[in-house]
């Protein structure tokens, strides 16, 4: 999350590893445009939701069709609905003022009318809501978690954001309270807390099978104890003992009879995939939920051969057997308030974070995406306003709607 975010980055360029490149790897530069896109009065928006369901390397719908997610990040909790900008749009535990500020997020962003055709979010159970109120503690610290508040919270706050997800044609994907620590065990204190956290959702009638609803199984692992008993995240011992960590999860929902599509994330803050495919989850209704941002694999991904080359080694090995949904991205130069920062727009083939993040995700022809935050779309998260960064091109917001009314064209209603 962005208050503890600054203490990771110089972890980050430690951490990731680093590979060599063959000139064959540059991104070609993007095709003209295919087809004018339909002008409103042609397109239907919002499109309504339709049970989803994993079908080899894709998403599919009740009628067959491929769907591809294109959205945003939701976290009810007052810093992160204003707070960070120096705008309290609520506080003190207002139930009906986040509802009501979260809610008109969402409206603006699914409105359509030659302006944003999102069709899902990332809704994240905030600790503001399930711990026991105090002085701040990281988001990765579980000592107060409260099992009761988290049970209010569920039924006061997620599940009519999720309702009103599904009225405005938004798939969600659920995430839990809070973010991994810097190390996770299997049957560890942070295991077992999840364990519980799913139980509970899975059981719960209006969440479980809900056509919309999918499940991330936990926010940014870094390093696991792997199988050979030493902590770490990019080793065959590292992806086995995620496999041990994330499997009980799936098959305890599973035997709650919840059939959601379930989201399973990698090590290294979502980064480190290539090893599952040697011992993949054991399930069919499932994908992998990667970050990415210009930093990440210690590298500048900027540089269209650097990105490629950082995408097949990393993220190719699971998009070629499964879906992918990064469930956070966004980049803007220096001056914005992003945390992509030094990431630009820029050109596919040519240096640029954003456009050769679309060309890699579009070839693979799987990836659904969704940004970090409200602020990276509407001005200061306000939903009542223009486009963030003041429409800076080389910023995520503007090439981001244009893309994502792209998407929306190419999209089928299952009626």
């Amino acid at each position: 999350m962005l208050q503890f975010r600054p203490i990771y980055i110089g972890l980050l360029i430690i951490f990731f590893s680093c590979n060599t490149i063959d000139p064959e790897d540059i991104i070609e530069d993007e095709k003209s445009e295919q087809n004018e896109i339909p002008s409103d009065d042609a397109m239907t928006w919002p499109i309504p939701t339709s049970a989803l369901k994993v079908q080899g390397r894709d998403l599919i719908d009740e009628c067959g069709n491929k769907v591809l997610l294109h959205g945003v990040a939701i976290t009810p909790s007052p810093w992160f609905n204003g707070g960070h900008v120096g705008e309290w749009r609520w506080n003190n535990y207002d139930v009906g003022a986040c509802l009501d500020y979260n809610r008109a997020v969402m409206n603006t962003l699914s409105k359509g009318e030659d302006e944003w055709y999102l069709n899902m979010i990332r809704l994240h159970i905030d600790p503001y809501w399930t711990n026991v109120p105090g002085e701040p503690i990281s988001e990765s610290d579980i000592s107060r978690f409260s099992f009761q508040r988290f049970v209010t919270a569920i039924e006061e706050v997620i599940i009519p954001l999720i309702d009103h997800a599904e009225s405005r044609g938004m798939y969600v994907i659920l995430r839990p309270p809070g973010v991994c620590p810097d190390r996770i065990a299997v049957d560890d204190e942070y295991h077992q807390y999840l364990l519980r956290i799913w139980d509970h959702i899975s059981q719960q009638p209006r969440l479980k099978n809900r056509k919309h609803l999918m499940f991330e199984l936990a926010n940014e692992p870094i390093h696991i104890l792997g199988t050979d008993g030493v902590y770490g995240s990019d080793t065959q011992a590292h992806f086995d003992a995620l496999k041990l960590f994330f499997q009980p999860m799936v098959d305890m929902i599973r035997s709650n009879g919840a059939n959601n599509v379930l989201w399973v994330p990698g090590s290294g803050y979502q980064s480190h995939y290539r090893g599952f495919p040697n011992n993949p989850i054991e399930d069919d209704n499932y994908g992998y939920a990667v970050h990415i941002y210009p930093g990440y694999w210690g590298q500048d991904n900027n540089d269209p051969m650097t990105f490629r080359r950082n995408w097949n080694t990393h993220i190719k090995p699971v998009a070629d057997i499964a879906p992918i949904a990064i469930t956070e991205i966004d980049w803007g130069p220096e001056q914005y308030g992003v945390w992509g920062k030094g990431g630009i727009t820029g050109t596919a083939g040519a240096y640029g974070f954003g456009a050769n993040f679309k060309a890699l995700a579009d070839e693979s022809g799987n990836v659904s995406w969704n940004l970090l935050m409200p602020e990276n779309l509407i001005d200061r998260g306000n939903p009542n306003a223009g486009l963030a960064y003041g429409g800076d091109p080389d910023a995520c917001a503007y090439p981001s709607q244009k893309w994502f009314k792209e998407y929306a064209s190419e999209k089928i209603a299952c009626n």
